[in-house]
Parts: structure tokens; sequence; C-alpha cells
């Protein structure tokens, strides 16, 4: 299951991520550079992520054009991908999805990922 919110929905955005934690879905915020006040939070509700905690299947997922308003330390602890513009969302992450093998997922060294 997806749930969909924009960045500058914060607090309905925390209220989200928080059940998709438990519940194993996955979250999709778009567009953080919007939201630059809203970063830090954004930031300390991930590094308060207990892996032990969170359901095996949880994923965030982040949009965000440059910006210099953006936590690097999201930046750091996260896979990036970039791409070309999008035909659409739905087109767009399915791509992006299905090129990835499951050799680059599960290389990652962070629990719970």
């Amino acid at each position: 299951m997806w749930a969909v919110v924009c960045c500058l929905q914060g607090p309905w955005a925390e209220t989200m991520m928080y059940a998709a934690m438990m519940k194993g879905h996955w979250v999709f915020f778009q567009n953080c550079h919007l939201a630059p006040s809203w970063m830090p939070t954004l930031e300390r509700l991930i590094e308060h992520i207990d892996p032990g905690k969170v359901h095996k299947d949880f994923r965030l997922w982040l949009t965000s054009l440059p910006s210099n308003k953006f936590p690097v330390s999201i930046l750091q602890n996260g896979s990036k991908m970039t791409i070309e513009p999008p035909r659409g969302i739905k087109a767009n992450l399915q791509r992006t999805y299905l090129k990835l093998s499951n050799d680059f997922i599960n290389s990652s060294t962070k629990m719970g990922t």
C-alpha cells in the first residue's frame, strides 16, 4: 500500500509515516524542497527510526529538487536516484522500481531496509 503526501502537510505526513512504519506500508513524500522549514523535523523523524520496532516492509521515498535545505544526513543514509523528468508519477515510480536489482536492494548496510 502507498501513501502519497506532500511535505507541505507536515503533521499529516508525520502521522502517515508512523502508521506506515507499524503496518509495513510505503510512504512517498513528494516535493520536499517546497517545505524547507519542515526538513529539520523530517530529519529528526528519520534519525529516530528504531529498526527493531519498524515493520520490515516499511519504505520511505522522498523527492526533491536540488536544495541546500535538504538534510545532508538523509542523503548520506539513503539510496539516491536521478532519472529523466517523469511523464507521470505512476510511470516514473514503476520505471525506477523495475530498474532496481535484488543485489542493489540487498546491498544496504542499514538494518530494516
